[in-house]
């Protein structure tokens, strides 16, 4: 099975919220929403994302800023933000999503994610990365 189809029957059906996979080993799965996780095992470890598949449950600008940052060859998305779609595409990384919304919002659905808002102006992923390593909050 290819890595992306492992990827996203892990989100599909098995309820993470995040799954990476590269050469059918788990780099990364996460029940828990937000990029926490993400930029955790991105600072650990950046490296072994380079060539891996990932799909998200919901999937930000950060989010993707982050995928690039750490060179995935490929995302898939249950949903997906107008922004991270325009950044993967900017960066190269194919993608594939289920439905597409103008933004992510908040988990109180009030607002624009603090994610998304904290990056908002930062076109560098490696800048993003610097700025979310440092708010970390899940």
């Amino acid at each position: 099975m290819l890595d992306i189809e492992i990827a996203k029957r892990d989100v599909r059906k098995k309820g993470f919220a995040l799954s990476v996979v590269k050469d059918g080993k788990m780099i990364l799965q996460s029940k828990t929403p937000g990029v926490s996780a993400l930029v955790t095992a991105i600072e650990r470890d950046r490296q072994s994302f380079r060539g891996a598949s990932a799909a998200d449950k919901v999937l930000g600008r950060a989010a993707a800023m982050l995928f690039v940052y750490s060179e995935v060859k490929c995302v898939f998305a249950l949903l997906a933000s107008q922004d991270a779609l325009t950044t993967l595409k900017m960066f190269s990384v194919p993608f594939e999503c289920e439905k597409t919304v103008a933004q992510i919002l908040n988990r109180n659905q009030t607002s624009t994610c603090p994610f998304e808002s904290l990056i908002q102006d930062v076109e560098d992923p490696q800048d993003a990365f610097e700025k979310l390593k440092i708010c970390k909050i899940g």
